[in-house]
């Protein structure tokens, strides 16, 4: 093997040695420049992300967003925010089971209300729990720009308008992420799973069984329960503040996934939102939830107690003759 030899000045290891520190200067002033564009690329995406708005929000971004009402029509008609459309989360969904409809379903609906992937949009709705189900619905569908105004159609104070708001139908392309949305199926296979955290949020009540609203009543083996409510200021349809719910759900891993469930995954979508927006990425709403695992016998449950179909018969007999009575 033949070697070649470069002939070098006097001194040259001095040389190399101050060459060798000025590249590495540079190469940590360019990795130090890199680290900060890419802080304030961050900081600028969370600023333009920013999942939970006041009506002050709003204002600044008049003309930029779309606003969007999800209560049902008839709500909406009776009087709503002015230039908000009218998109009912009940629209999106199958009945009487609660079950988000096919994505290819709700890109038609979404289309025709003018909605398309790449919009900024503001939702809101009434009590704690449709606006939230609704957010977690579009994120699903991969839309980025999703807000909801805290505390809702209750909390607003400007003026409310009885004039129908339209925008022009556009063509909704989703680029869904299964990893945000959870089957009976996929949390049957979880519950093998020490990086997974199933997290009830219904009441107490319900996840020790007391309060039966399935065929049975009891839990998922092995959820956590943290009701849905805690996320609340006391009275109020407004959310706690960033730094009370990080406490409330502090105990969690964040680097494991979470998977929300509730009754029929609509509180579950309140939570689902929470964790989000304090920087929980793997979520997942499941959407079926203890309406159907509940009833499927099949399915491992605990703290277990039975629906009370002989009381219920009871009750029944005992109103109809109180009506008979009455007529």
């Amino acid at each position: 093997m033949t070697r070649c030899n470069v002939p070098m000045e006097k001194h040259s290891d001095n040389t190399t040695k101050d060459k060798g520190k000025v590249t590495m200067k540079r190469i940590f002033k360019f990795l130090g420049m890199t680290c900060v564009f890419s802080l304030l690329a961050a900081s600028v995406y969370a600023a333009s992300s920013q999942p939970l708005v006041d009506a002050g929000w709003m204002a600044r971004h008049s003309g930029k967003i779309v606003i969007v009402d999800v209560r049902d029509r008839a709500a909406y008609e009776k009087g709503h925010i002015p230039d908000a459309i009218n998109v009912p989360v009940n629209d999106l969904q199958s009945r009487p089971d609660a079950i988000m409809y096919p994505v290819h379903q709700c890109e038609k609906i979404l289309g025709e209300k003018g909605l398309d992937i790449d919009k900024d949009v503001v939702l809101y709705g009434a009590g704690k729990e449709a606006a939230y189900l609704e957010f977690w619905m579009l994120d699903y569908m991969g839309m980025r720009d999703i807000h909801v105004l805290d505390g809702g159609i209750e909390e607003w104070k400007g003026q409310i308008s009885t004039v129908e708001a339209k925008i022009p139908p556009a063509v909704f392309l989703a680029r869904h992420d299964p990893d945000k949305y959870a089957t009976t199926a996929y949390v049957r296979k979880a519950l093998r799973n020490h990086n997974i955290i199933l997290l009830d949020v219904r009441t107490a009540g319900e996840y020790k069984g007391t309060d039966v609203r399935a065929l049975r009543g009891g839990h998922i083996p092995g959820a956590i329960n943290i009701d849905f409510k805690e996320n609340y200021q006391d009275g109020s349809t407004r959310l706690k503040s960033m730094r009370e719910l990080a406490r409330l759900y502090g105990s969690l891993d964040k680097k494991k996934e979470i998977i929300v469930y509730c009754q029929t995954g609509t509180r579950a979508a309140n939570t689902y939102f929470v964790l989000r927006a304090l920087g929980f990425r793997k979520v997942r709403d499941y959407d079926a939830s203890w309406i159907e695992w509940g009833s499927d016998l099949s399915l491992p449950a605990e703290d277990v107690s039975y629906f009370n179909f002989v009381s219920v018969i009871k009750a029944i007999k005992k109103l109809e003759k109180g009506n008979q009575k009455h007529q």
